[in-house]
């Protein structure tokens, strides 16, 4: 039966961890298509820690961070950094792994802002990539090596920082590619969604995002709507949307408090506004 959740402090890494039975007292945790299925958590989520993670085959699932949709499918490399909302959807049974670490791991041996300089980890970044070939077996090869040397504590850090170097690597040759992401309009819709993470609680409006860009509204949502399908306006009321869901769900913090965490001056509208995003008030929700 799964364990009961402290709404005032629901942090996912702890309680996958507990579900598992594993060590609280080690920085990391290696979780699987079994502990994401027994976890059952299907409502957003804001992480505390490090996650990166590997989908080695299976039916295609959909991972939301923030606004943006990802279909992690075989090969799919999955990157996430603490702060970020996201939210598992659809068939989550495909074969993967997925390491969740705290800067803990690495206060012997690197310094912290070493993560920090990690672009993948940071909110609006580009989470995930698609492994090719020699790359897929060479993060595969790291994987297993994680999965076998768990207990050696010792033996953590130097893998999962050949880990994340390795991603590094590959995120790299993905922006030096021609046509692998480094073309102007993905250079403004990751300008986009860095901006939104950084500004979404006091600027909902899409003019302010199209003049920190220096280009018209128009076109911030065109360059938006081709490549993910959804406007900017959309990208606006989803993110804001899967933050107030984090907060309902994770937290006890009130349906006014949450709204002035949001930025909205009145609760009301506020209130009015979810239920039109979501079918449902807030408080409604919260009891789903």
């Amino acid at each position: 039966m799964e364990k009961n959740r402290n709404l005032k402090s629901f942090n996912l890494y702890e309680f996958l961890k507990t579900q598992s039975q594993h060590s609280m007292n080690v920085p990391y945790f290696l979780a699987d298509q079994e502990t994401y299925r027994d976890a059952n958590v299907g409502f957003p989520f804001r992480t505390f820690t490090y996650g990166i993670g590997i989908t080695y085959s299976g039916t295609p699932a959909l991972f939301r961070i923030g606004s943006t949709d990802f279909e992690l499918q075989t090969g799919s490399l999955t990157t996430i950094g603490p702060g970020i909302v996201s939210q598992w959807a659809g068939d989550l049974s495909g074969i993967h792994d997925t390491l969740y670490f705290t800067e803990d791991l690495f206060r012997d041996s690197i310094q912290s802002s070493f993560l920090r300089s990690l672009q993948f980890f940071q909110p609006g970044g580009r989470h995930v990539i698609l492994l090719e070939g020699e790359e897929m077996e060479k993060m595969k090869a790291l994987f297993t090596a994680i999965r076998a040397l768990q207990d050696e504590k010792s033996a953590m850090p130097g893998l999962v920082y050949s880990l994340l170097v390795l991603a590094g690597n590959y995120h790299q040759a993905r922006h030096q590619r021609p046509g692998g992401g480094s073309s102007s309009q993905e250079r403004i819709a990751g300008g986009f969604r860095s901006l939104l993470a950084r500004h979404f609680s006091e600027q909902k409006d899409v003019s302010f995002y199209a003049s920190e860009l220096n280009i018209t509204p128009k076109y911030l949502s065109e360059i938006l709507t081709t490549q993910s399908g959804k406007s900017a306006k959309a990208h606006i009321d989803e993110f804001v949307a899967m933050e107030a869901k984090s907060l309902l769900r994770q937290t006890e913090m009130s349906v006014q408090e949450i709204a002035y965490w949001l930025g909205y001056e009145d609760p009301s509208y506020f209130v009015k506004t979810f239920k039109r995003w979501e079918g449902r008030t807030p408080v409604e929700y919260r009891k789903l």
